[in-house]
């Protein structure tokens, strides 16, 4: 067992607090030079444990011996499902461990194929695994002075250990979540709810059902696995009756995670919503955060990062910032070490200056941790195609109209070179001519005439069975990736 399991509670509080206050004195330059010193550390240790990565770098012309403060990061490999987990074995892959020192199995979504990566933890790793995911709720919610009861409806076997909080770990049942926060919750002095953007519309419907009161509970949101986009954070804020530009304690934020490296690698603050939330009416802030001042009909993510925890790069940088984001764990127990692992998704980094700037622009404090914009995946911005990010804001605009949908769609080319947008009724019945004349104007209102607007009923939906909230759902057809 870890040092930090033995600590009694009042000193892991008080531990979390130091840290906390050490990390806001530390400044995001200092930061981000110690997360670069270790990302190299991160890779030699890498280059130590792991046969797959030593072959990688020889592949690369690089000496796994020679690594160091002078290595040329150009030519160090970039790391990806493809020539990781589809090309070599776990055990070419881990460190040497016995299968008795493991403790926890994490599969990515498998949103990409068929095949899997994944991320093993030994024991002793798994054991302190809570005090992260704790610091985290402490530096938000003030987890150690209000009791918290936290509902994870997280898919895939996603779990969260705590001594913080209480947890229940429901997964995507909608009903055991609403009967826990209904009669559980008001034990508590807040609760905080972890699911995704499609989950939590069946789970809204439910609690309007069950009688779940948002208010009473002090419910706050956080949406994982996929974009959260601005016009949907309204809406959820509208159904549980949370003032998002106000409201001092409850909030409606979102986190980025990677099955292979960790949860919660990226993470909105309430400083982070209100500068993304200012971008959509102060375009010299969206130029600032973005790199252009083009008006953006769906705004990149705005996320804290800790750089302490990860360092990060972006690959390949156009003209405006933005390139493939690529993260390197500085975890230096790592049972699988993925440096330089190119998660497939669009992003800018934030300098510390540009923080500072965005953050006065915005009316609010400065994040203490620097900041990453990201777009989304690469493969949901096809060519000839929306974004599904502009699709996604442009449903949840009229919120009557959102509620009689499940916030599945569908994007394609058709067989005309049209674009189609296939869309999945939120239940039985609602499919009517009414309804569909109702979409046509919304999407012409909202600059979207080119749109081929297909609603299915819930049952009839091709692409994605009713109740299967499982797995990462693909909005766009495999023939336009």
């Amino acid at each position: 067992m870890g040092l930090l399991s033995l600590l009694p509670s009042g000193a892991v509080r008080a531990l979390r607090k130091f840290m906390l206050s050490q990390g806001r004195r530390m400044g995001s330059h200092r930061m981000l030079a110690i997360s670069k010193s270790r990302a190299i550390h991160a890779i030699r240790d890498a280059a130590r444990i792991s046969p797959a990565y030593r072959t990688l770098l020889q592949e690369h012309g690089v000496n796994p011996a020679q690594l160091g403060p002078q290595t040329d990061w150009n030519r160090l490999p970039v790391l990806s499902k493809a020539n990781t987990f589809e090309r070599f074995t776990l055990a070419q892959l881990s460190r040497p461990m016995p299968a008795n020192a493991l403790a926890d199995v994490l599969t990515s979504s498998g949103r990409s194929g068929r095949s899997y990566g994944f991320r093993l933890t030994a024991r002793k790793e798994h054991e302190e695994a809570w005090f992260s995911i704790d610091l985290g709720l402490q530096d938000v919610f003030g987890v150690d002075e209000k009791p918290t009861l936290l509902v994870n409806c997280l898919p895939m076997g996603v779990v969260f250990h705590s001594r913080a909080v209480a947890v229940a770990n429901v997964s995507v049942r909608e009903d055991m979540a609403c009967s826990i926060l209904r009669d559980v919750g008001p034990g508590f002095q807040q609760t905080v709810l972890c699911t995704d953007p499609l989950f939590i519309r069946r789970l809204l419907d439910e609690a309007r059902r069950a009688g779940v009161d948002w208010r009473a509970l002090n419910t706050s949101v956080i949406v994982g696995e996929e974009v959260l986009v601005e016009a949907q954070r309204d809406y959820i804020a509208a159904r549980m009756g949370i003032d998002i530009d106000r409201d001092p304690r409850r909030i409606v934020g979102s986190s980025f995670g990677v099955g292979e490296l960790g949860l919660n690698l990226l993470f909105e603050t309430r400083e982070t919503i209100r500068m993304r939330r200012a971008m959509r009416t102060q375009l010299a802030l969206a130029q600032l955060l973005c790199g252009s001042a083009a008006v953006l009909y769906a705004m990149p993510s705005v996320f804290c990062y800790n750089p302490l925890r990860t360092h990060i790069e972006v690959l390949n940088p156009d003209a405006n910032g933005f390139g493939e984001l690529c993260i390197t764990m500085l975890d230096s127990h790592a049972v699988i070490a993925l440096p330089r692992y190119a998660t497939g998704d669009l992003g800018r980094l934030v300098s510390p200056h540009e923080t500072a700037q965005a953050a006065a622009m915005a009316g609010t404090a400065s994040p203490w941790l620097p900041l990453v914009a990201v777009q989304g995946r690469i493969k949901d911005r096809p060519a000839g195609l929306p974004s599904v990010e502009s699709i996604k804001e442009l449903l949840y605009l009229d919120h009557a109209i959102a509620d009689q949908l499940s916030g599945a769609f569908r994007l394609a080319k058709n067989a005309t070179g049209g674009i189609q947008l296939s869309l999945q009724a939120n239940q039985a019945g609602v499919v009517t001519p009414t309804l569909r004349a109702q979409l046509m104007d919304h999407c012409t209102r909202h600059g979207f005439a080119e749109l081929e607007v297909e609603l299915v009923e819930p049952e009839d939906f091709p692409w994605r069975p009713l109740l299967d909230f499982e797995r990462k759902f693909a909005y766009v057809t495999a023939a336009t990736d």
